[in-house]
């Protein structure tokens, strides 16, 4: 038996089924699976084979759309993933020597007078020819700017190419008025304080937590050199002049520039604050931002007004003279913590990485509520939930609204159940920073260190909150009335000075 296999027969498609067709004798379509069938034929025992297949197309991601960022702000301001391209190198040029007719002709009247005159070429210390390049391409950096605030205008733009460099502009002979390349600028990225850059498999470029901090993130391509095409009898001569002698033809990849760079960055943005403020929704902390700061954040009388991180500058200690400038503050104001945050109701809790970067937290919790006591757990149990290493932090309790009678009533014995919860003092072990512990690293030990940071963060999240620190101070204000405000200052001042 002949097994013959299936000829050149019409391929069609479709468009709206999406399908290709082989067609033989036995057309057969198949609409949601790959099917082989072979039909075997008796007439001249040949044997043919049908296959119907369907197109598989790849479905791209929307980029985010500027009604959404109008919409939902809070899902978008920070984090987003970018693709970034450094500028190509230009490219040199094969040149050659110039002939005598061609340096009279340049020279004119000098020629004529002193024939014997060598041509002006650009030569280096030790007599050898300098070539012209190609321009360097341009690099891109990532620095961070005080004036930007979020990363959404980054979702509507999510490329940045840089400018390649100039190419050798010239006409297949070399002169003293051959130029190289002219460099291309270096396209500068300008992000919020506190963004961290990171690669998109998760590598690590740095942590623009300081004005004027920056990072190259991709280099530009270099640009390509230029050769000089000598005849054979002349290149030795030439290679006492310039070792950029073109020798065959597999030589002009020399004179191309190189490709730039292109990396996929993820930004991170973390909030730099010194002083965060947390509590459930409703328990006024926007208020008490705008009541200690010239910050204006949304406040109205409905859960979850406060979607972004609102930030504000606290003014410094008056009674130290002339060091309360050194004494300025900056408080960070985050959306509302409800009871199961970490499983995603309300909004979450991913804007919690806000907090990494404070010295000292606020808990706000409205002293009217039915059960206060039980809300200033609720919010430690999130924390706990999400970082355990925030519980160790220094903190101060804000009870609010206590000009209303059923707050003012129950004052005293809030402040003395909440100071029950915890401990006077957390045994802690002095931690290395990042940075420090990878370098103190050593190979074979890496992977116990590693899996020994693991447990303790597991220890950290098994402890209960009566095992965490207790506060540093309760304090009772009403942020409407202006009541005990002063008080609560000097509180925040002294926990900052003891961090």
């Amino acid at each position: 038996m002949k097994i013959m296999p299936s000829l050149a027969y019409p391929l069609s498609s479709s468009s709206s089924s999406s399908f290709l067709t082989l067609h033989s004798y036995n057309k057969i379509l198949f609409n949601n699976q790959l099917i082989f069938e072979s039909n075997i034929l008796k007439y001249e025992n040949l044997r043919y084979d049908s296959i119907s297949c369907r197109h598989t197309r790849t479905r791209e991601s929307n980029s985010t759309s500027p009604a959404t960022l109008v919409k939902e702000p809070h899902k978008y301001f920070d984090r987003v993933l970018i693709t970034v391209r450094s500028g190509d190198g230009g490219h040199g040029a094969v040149l050659r020597m110039p002939t005598q007719s061609a340096v009279a002709k340049s020279h004119g009247k000098l020629a004529k007078e002193n024939p014997w005159k060598k041509s002006s070429l650009k030569r280096d210390f030790d007599g050898s020819l300098i070539l012209p390049m190609g321009g360097h391409g341009g690099d891109v950096v990532i620095y961070a700017d005080e004036g930007k605030d979020t990363l959404l205008e980054f979702h509507n733009k999510r490329r940045y190419n840089a400018k390649r460099g100039g190419n050798v502009d010239s006409m297949g002979v070399l002169s003293s008025q051959l130029r190289g390349g002219l460099a291309a600028p270096t396209l500068r990225i300008p992000v919020p304080l506190g963004t961290v850059v990171k690669h998109k498999r998760g590598k690590l470029f740095s942590d623009l937590a300081h004005p004027g901090d920056e990072v190259l993130v991709a280099r530009g391509g270099r640009g390509g050199i230029s050769l000089l095409e000598v005849p054979e009898n002349r290149r030795k001569r030439m290679t006492t002049l310039t070792t950029n002698i073109m020798r065959d033809d597999t030589d002009k990849v020399l004179v191309l520039g190189q490709h730039g760079e292109e990396v996929s960055l993820e930004l991170i943005l973390r909030v730099v604050a010194d002083v965060g403020l947390v509590g459930l929704p409703n328990a006024g902390k926007s208020t008490l931002l705008a009541a200690i700061t010239h910050a204006k954040p949304d406040i109205a009388d409905y859960p979850f007004t406060t979607l972004m991180p609102n930030l504000g500058r606290l003014d410094g200690d008056p009674t130290l003279g002339a060091e309360k400038y050194s004494s300025e503050a900056t408080l960070a104001d985050l959306p509302g913590l409800i009871e199961g945050a970490h499983l995603g109701k309300g909004l979450g809790r991913n804007f919690l990485r806000h907090l990494r970067r404070t010295r000292l937290l606020v808990h706000v919790i409205d002293a009217a509520a039915e059960n206060p006591v039980n809300d200033y757990r609720t919010v430690k149990e999130e924390l706990r939930m999400y970082n355990p290493d925030y519980l160790e932090r220094p903190f101060i309790v804000v009870l609010n609204k206590i000009d209303l009678p059923e707050a003012r009533d129950k004052l005293q014995s809030l402040t003395e159940e909440i100071l029950k919860i915890g401990c006077d003092k957390v045994t802690s072990e002095t931690e290395l920073s990042s940075e420090d512990a990878v370098k103190s690293l050593s190979t074979e030990d890496a992977e116990a260190d590693l899996l020994s940071s693991v447990t303790s963060v597991k220890d950290k999240r098994d402890k209960e909150i009566e095992d965490y620190p207790r506060p540093l101070a309760v304090v009772g204000v009403s942020v409407l009335k202006g009541i005990m405000i002063q008080e609560m200052l000097k509180e925040i001042r002294a926990a900052l000075r003891k961090c």
